[in-house]
This record gives C-alpha cells, sequence and structure tokens, in this order.
C-alpha cells in the first residue's frame, strides 16, 4: 500500500502517493522546510498508509453501495410485478 505525507496545520496531503515511506518522509521534510521554517506545525503533520485506490475500506469500491441498492430494488419490483 502506498504512502502520503499529510500537514494538519496547512490541511494538505502530499499531491502524489509514493511506494515507500522513506520517500514521502522525504516529502514532507520539503514540506516543513518551505512552509513551516523546518519546525513541525502545531497542527501535526506525518506520514501515513493509505489504500492503493484510496476507496475507502478497500473491500468495496466507492458507490458500490449504490449499485447494490438499484439491484435488490430490481429484484424486489420484479418479484412484486408479477
Amino acid at each position: 500500500m502506498p504512502y502520503e505525507a499529510w500537514c494538519g496545520r496547512c490541511d494538505v496531503v502530499s499531491p502524489e502517493r509514493r511506494e515507500r515511506r522513506e520517500d514521502a518522509a522525504d516529502e514532507l521534510v520539503a514540506h516543513r522546510r518551505e512552509t513551516h521554517g523546518g519546525l513541525r506545525p502545531a497542527g501535526g503533520d506525518g506520514v501515513r498508509r493509505v489504500h492503493a485506490e484510496a476507496r475507502g475500506d478497500g473491500i468495496l469500491p466507492a458507490h458500490t453501495w449504490l449499485a447494490v441498492l438499484v439491484l435488490l430494488a430490481l429484484v424486489l419490483a420484479n418479484c412484486w410485478g408479477r
């Protein structure tokens, strides 16, 4: 799973996800130097692991629940229509 750097004070995350934690940490250090003068911001920052597709919990793609709901409605409508 890839990693991303985030900053709580700026409310930003790295534009690209990195495969290695060290690469994301380097990006975080660069952000600290450019934006916060090399200091850790009061809002916190760090490197976190994210799902490859960033789909939430990693089990189902986003909006799959909607497709399941529509399918269920179609099945029930078919049953009641007879």
